[in-house]
């Protein structure tokens, strides 16, 4: 049989690595949209867009959800 301090979980240190977790996701972001990489940028919205929906920002995930189907469905060639 376990003793009770096995089966309990650190909620301390899984709080801090979620928010290392969505601070370097965060970090990605900014830093292919400073040096323009646009594949990488689109990557680093499918997250976000789950992230908002959980913390019910859902205006943000419907516009970030609309622009990425607009870029791969809607725009004409040259603007995507």
């Amino acid at each position: 049989m376990r003793h009770k301090a096995e089966t309990q979980r650190d909620q301390q240190y899984e709080n801090g690595l979620l928010l290392n977790k969505y601070m370097l996701l965060h970090e990605e972001l900014a830093y292919t949209m400073n040096i323009g990489n646009i594949g990488c940028v689109e990557a680093c919205l499918v997250p976000w867009i789950l992230i908002f929906k959980a913390t019910g920002k859902h205006k943000y995930a419907m516009h970030m959800t609309e622009f990425l189907c607009k870029v791969h469905f809607t725009y004409p060639e040259g603007l995507r």
